[in-house]
């Protein structure tokens, strides 16, 4: 009799410690690595190709420079055109042309980002996963849901070898973080919420 309850006791426990509902680390880590699985792999340098480009206005012209020193995309000057500024600064406009090589196919993903003047390609690689759970709020009631502000860290490896090279990270920072990620975790922020089936990230969260 006494093997029956301490067996039922063990379950009672083991079943405690697993309940997805429960506010802990586990948990949330759980819920913020099924997030990142949708985010990853991740695409950077959203493009439709070819590309014409005139400036390195928020540096456009940077990224795809970075991506065609790398093979993924070649390079073409349309023309060229000298320039003084208000200064009276001599200036140099470029004309320029990126279409993808036969390398830049291998990654890129014509569908990657939806945006209300159409879909816009991007170089889609990596994969995301949660280091640590750094901090949590204490879970409260709003909008009639549960919910709970979570602080986590996370890497990102199977990068392929030209994305770790010092000639694109340069030119793209997003990518730069990702690759350094291993040593620099990257630091995020995000909100769960409490639902039948155990804590979920809010862009997951369905009614």
């Amino acid at each position: 009799m006494l093997k029956r309850i301490c067996t039922a006791a063990f379950f009672i426990v083991l079943i405690g410690c697993s309940n997805s509902k429960q506010a802990n680390e586990k948990n949330f880590k759980s819920a913020i690595q099924a997030y990142l699985d949708t985010v990853y792999p991740k695409c950077f340098v959203n493009e439709n190709f070819p590309a014409i480009v005139n400036s390195d206005f928020l540096g456009r012209r940077a990224a795809l420079r970075s991506l065609a020193k790398a093979g993924l995309l070649s390079e073409k000057e349309l023309s060229r055109k000298e320039y003084k500024d208000w200064n009276g600064v001599l200036n140099v406009a470029i004309k320029s042309e990126y279409a993808l090589t036969e390398t830049g196919r291998k990654f890129y993903n014509p569908d990657a980002r939806q945006t209300l003047s159409g879909d816009r390609g991007g170089f889609c690689i990596g994969k995301a996963t949660v280091k640590d759970i750094t901090r949590y709020t204490e879970p409260a009631d709003m909008f009639g849901h549960r919910i709970t502000k979570v602080n986590y860290t996370y890497s990102v490896d199977k990068l392929p070898d030209w994305a770790t090279l010092p000639e694109v990270t340069s030119g793209i920072p997003a990518l730069k973080e990702a690759a350094d990620s291993a040593n620099k975790p990257i630091k995020a922020i995000h909100t769960l919420v409490l639902t039948n089936n155990g804590w979920v990230h809010e862009r997951l969260f369905t009614e």
